[in-house]
Parts: C-alpha cells; sequence; structure tokens
C-alpha cells in the first residue's frame, strides 16, 4: 500500500447507559442486545477487511464491541491494543446525569443563537463549560484532548505506515469521534453533531497527511439512518 494507511473508526455498540439517555464519558457500562446486535452486523460487513492493527480504548464498551467485529472477521487477527488515549471525554461529575440536563447546562453556557445543530462548532467551549461545572476536578480541558488524540493517531499512522501500511481498526467514542472530525476535517464538522453507534469514520493517511473520507456512516450495518 505504498504507506498509506486506512483508519476505520467507529463509536462502540450501544450501551445501558446510552438507552436511558445518560452521559457516559470514563464511566463504563455494558453493551445491550441492541448494541450487540448492531457490533455483529458491522463486524460482518467488515469481514473481508485484513487489519494491521486494532486499538481501542481502555473502557469495557469499546473492547467488547472491538471482540464483537474481529470474532466476524476472516482473516488472522493482530493484538488489540487498549490504549487510554481513546478514551471518552472525562465529564467528572457530569458522569450519569441526563443527557437532557447535559445538553441544558451546555447551552446556557453559550451563545442563546447557539442551535444543537451547530453545537460541535465549539467543542472547546463545551469542554470549558464541564471543566467549569465538574466539581470533582475529573474534566478534561480541550487542549488535553486534542492532544491525546492526535498523539494516538500519529504514532499509530507512522508505525503501521512504516512497515508498509495497511488498514486500522479504531474502537472509541462519541465526544472523540467529533475531537477526531474538528482537527482533521473542521469544515465538515457538522455532519458529527450525532455520532451513531457502530457508525463508520473512515480517515486516509499518507505522505505525513489525514485525509477524512467517510463521516459516521451507518451504510456498514445497513441503517439508513
Amino acid at each position: 500500500m505504498n504507506g498509506k494507511v486506512i483508519f476505520y473508526v467507529t463509536r462502540h455498540g450501544q450501551t445501558l447507559f446510552n438507552l436511558l439517555d445518560k452521559v457516559q464519558g470514563w464511566s463504563d457500562t455494558p453493551l445491550t442486545q441492541q448494541g450487540i446486535q448492531t457490533a455483529n452486523l458491522l463486524g460482518n460487513a467488515m469481514k473481508k477487511i485484513k487489519f494491521e492493527s486494532v486499538y481501542t480504548s481502555d473502557s469495557g464498551r469499546a473492547c467488547e464491541t472491538a471482540t464483537l467485529i474481529l470474532n466476524q472477521n476472516e482473516h488472522i487477527q493482530p493484538q488489540v491494543n487498549h490504549d487510554k488515549r481513546l478514551r471518552e471525554w472525562g465529564f467528572g461529575s457530569l458522569e450519569g446525569e441526563s443527557n437532557n440536563w447535559f445538553m441544558d447546562t451546555i447551552l446556557n453556557g453559550l451563545p442563546p443563537d447557539i442551535g444543537f445543530e451547530h453545537l460541535t462548532d465549539y467543542l472547546p467551549q463545551i469542554s470549558e463549560i464541564i471543566v467549569k461545572t465538574d466539581t470533582i476536578g475529573f474534566a478534561e480541558p480541550f487542549g488535553t484532548i486534542e492532544n491525546r488524540i492526535s498523539s494516538i493517531f500519529k504514532d499509530i499512522a507512522e508505525k503501521v505506515s512504516a512497515t508498509g501500511g495497511g488498514q486500522v481498526l479504531i474502537v472509541t467514542h462519541a465526544f472523540i469521534i467529533k475531537t477526531i472530525v474538528y482537527l482533521y476535517a473542521r469544515h465538515r464538522i457538522s455532519e458529527v453533531a450525532k455520532v451513531e453507534n457502530a457508525s463508520i469514520t473512515k480517515i486516509i493517511y499518507q505522505d505525513g497527511n489525514f485525509c477524512v473520507e467517510d463521516i459516521n456512516s451507518t451504510s456498514y450495518t445497513g441503517s439508513t439512518t
């Protein structure tokens, strides 16, 4: 592949907190039956792809999703790397709160004319609101999140490219995928206003540059939403 690296970045399958509509960052809940089914569908859709490397966050929901995807694959599987740099944003004391309360908190901290569909334009400001609202000091500044995401993608890309390139599976989280698009394709940030479970964001690395192709695609699992 001449050093070309293709990243298939997916959000984990639906979890218990997703079903209950609760904030879930560093906290973790298991996949629901729907989450398991969708991960299996994604695995079946990608079963012919030979992954040179597989990386997940160290959260159980991401690890479980990766296992279900790889169980469908027709090729010999590489070792799965669990890396905390791929963790979801840390929401501190906001963890486990209702998503409606979370969204109200975010919107109340932003200019009044900003609607949901434009929220992703303001990721640094959203992070700042979360940090200020968190009462236990666990929430992360946006610069910290940017640094961990850019560092792991750079590390993986350079490592796989140096051995000839190939395809890489990444299993991570909604706000991390928003951050990835913010970093590498900011002009398309509106496409991740809502990141679907088991959707695919496809990123190409070549000659030192990252290019985002598919964003938040659900076509792999047969969904039209």
